[in-house]
């Protein structure tokens, strides 16, 4: 199973908290540990609406803090909503390429109807609970 991760409001615990500089919303942010303990025996492709210039800062923090990082990422470059973002990145960069089901993780509900377009299965991390296993996919 390839597994589409969602960034903010789905790996990222603490989105709600807003700061500037937002390279200080990097440096404060944490991740869900149980999230990334049952993605990380797939292949994750991490798509955010994110801007692409906090590419790297974001992934050397996903990395420092987790001891983990996707196999593959991909960040806003268009200056798009993100379900037109994430969307666009799915058709340039991954739909040609992957062999395999894919799952979306996605916390956008208008993103979570654009994969749905695609008949790919998503679901989305509701509040602080926490899964013990990820959901069958088809």
């Amino acid at each position: 199973m390839i597994i589409l991760l969602d960034l903010n409001y789905t790996l990222v615990a603490n989105s709600k908290e807003k700061r500037q500089p937002f390279i200080s919303q990097i440096d404060n942010e944490t991740y869900r540990p149980w999230l990334i303990k049952l993605v990380k025996k797939h292949h994750v492709i991490l798509i955010t609406a994110r801007p692409a210039r906090y590419k790297e800062a974001t992934l050397e923090s996903i990395l420092k803090k987790t001891g983990w990082q996707p196999q593959e990422s991909y960040f806003n470059s268009y200056g798009l909503a993100p379900p037109e973002a994430k969307e666009t990145i799915l058709n340039q960069h991954i739909l040609h390429k992957q062999q395999g089901v894919l799952l979306a993780i996605e916390s956008n509900p208008r993103t979570r109807a654009m994969y749905n377009k695609y008949g790919i299965h998503s679901i989305y991390v509701k509040g602080d609970e926490e899964w013990k296993t990820l959901p069958k996919t088809k």
